[in-house]
């Protein structure tokens, strides 16, 4: 699991109070609260403990409302989907709480600098609230907790990272085992009319168009000049080349269009076909096949390939290796949705 992607999720509201306003612990939003949460998250048990450090539930919810944001645009999820969400959110805020720890243990100062960033651009939220004078500094002591305690772990992470570097022998070998990566798909020479048709027209209109469509394709297999045509008929930028679109990849056309063509011989004219555009004529060139790059070409992609997946693979087995020897509780008997999680619930959580 990867800290950083997953957390610019989850810390988009102020850390410490998340959710909840951290003066008045207000309740949870609407895509949690219809998800059968209680909205007073701040009078709940805590969620889980991690090497006794304690997960508040409003924590908890208000993680989930920043995800939940995020990934669904604002609005709520499926309820099929809620669960792996609920498990994803507790399994990111306990791996927090451990790379914290061991990023302590490791002497790991967090970014002063940057903490102190944050803690500025999160104050100004809150400076007019009425009431803020007398609860500053218990506040500000909290965010600064829980920034310090994020800051130890991405700098944790960062370092696990970039201590790796491979050999031109492992890139090379990276090469070998994964061709697919490094593979140019097949490409075929392109020429086409278009007859545009606004979207907003009705369905006469597009009949129309295709009527004039086959038209055309009749006088093309007569030998009519599909150059000439484009440049007085179709509506795409091409038609000022002829209709010619150069060489286009396999996968840049919707699947629909890509079936057609796959059937056609080079130089075969399609029938009139529905784009979202309006109406197209295709005629197929000369086509390239798939051709693997050769190493030269593409070492430079290679390295950083490697090294990215070399990266995802030693913090996945830091984080393994850090929950493995945690003492993690998960309160199922409150969030019965967290058992799903195998190796963070526990039978024997507290109530």
């Amino acid at each position: 699991m990867r800290l950083a992607p997953i957390l610019a999720a989850l810390l988009l509201l102020p850390p410490a109070a998340w959710g909840a306003e951290p003066i008045a612990a207000a309740p949870a939003t609407a895509p949690v609260a219809a998800s059968g949460h209680t909205p007073r998250a701040e009078a709940l048990p805590p969620v889980a403990k991690v090497n006794g450090r304690e997960i508040s539930a409003a924590e908890y919810e208000q993680a989930l409302i920043a995800l939940v944001r995020q990934r669904y645009y604002h609005r709520a999820p499926p309820e099929k989907e809620m669960g792996a969400v609920r498990v994803e959110v507790v399994d990111t805020l306990i791996d927090l709480v451990i790379v914290a720890d061991e990023a302590k243990k490791r002497g790991i100062e967090p970014d002063a600098a940057q903490v102190g960033r944050d803690l500025e651009r999160i104050e100004a939220r809150f400076r007019k609230m009425p009431g803020w004078d007398q609860m500053r500094e218990a506040q500000i002591a909290r965010w600064r907790a829980d920034l310090e305690e994020r800051s130890r772990a991405e700098i944790l992470e960062r370092r696990v990272r970039a201590d790796l570097s491979p050999t031109d022998a492992e890139v090379r070998a990276f090469y070998d085992r994964n061709p697919a990566l490094f593979t140019e798909p097949e490409k075929v020479r392109l020429s086409v009319i278009l007859l545009r048709v606004d979207p907003s027209a009705g369905k006469s209109a597009r009949d129309k168009a295709r009527e004039e469509a086959a038209a055309i394709r009749t006088r093309l297999a007569k030998g009519a000049d599909f150059a000439e045509i484009a440049k007085i008929h179709s509506g795409d930028p091409s038609a000022e080349k002829g209709g010619d679109m150069g060489f286009v990849h396999r996968g840049a056309l919707p699947e629909p269009v890509q079936e057609v063509l796959d059937k056609l011989a080079d130089g075969e004219l399609s029938q009139p076909l529905d784009v979202l555009e309006g109406i197209a004529i295709v005629r197929v060139g000369a086509r390239q096949p798939a051709a693997l790059r050769p190493y030269e070409a593409v070492s430079a992609r290679a390295r950083e390939l490697h090294r990215r997946g070399a990266a995802d693979a030693a913090w996945k087995s830091t984080v393994a290796g850090l929950r493995a020897g945690a003492s993690i509780e998960v309160n199922t008997g409150r969030y019965p949705d967290l058992a799903a999680a195998p190796e963070t619930a526990q039978a024997s959580a507290p109530r």
